[in-house]
């Protein structure tokens, strides 16, 4: 088996086990389900915004 794989199988266990965990229906009550979300096209076509997409890194 191929290191990827190996990725693969284990990513596919994480996410089975983080849907036992967290059923979408427990999602979907969370408070910050219902907010409405940020538009990045607008925020940078609003007035003042840069334009610039930056990532910091250190």
């Amino acid at each position: 088996m191929y290191i990827l794989d190996k990725i693969v199988a284990h990513k596919k266990m994480e996410v089975a086990d983080r849907k036992r965990n967290a059923p979408e229906t427990t999602l979907k009550e969370a408070p910050l389900y219902l907010r409405k979300p940020i538009s990045l096209a607008n925020v940078l076509r609003s007035p003042g915004a840069s334009g610039i997409i930056a990532e910091f890194k250190r």
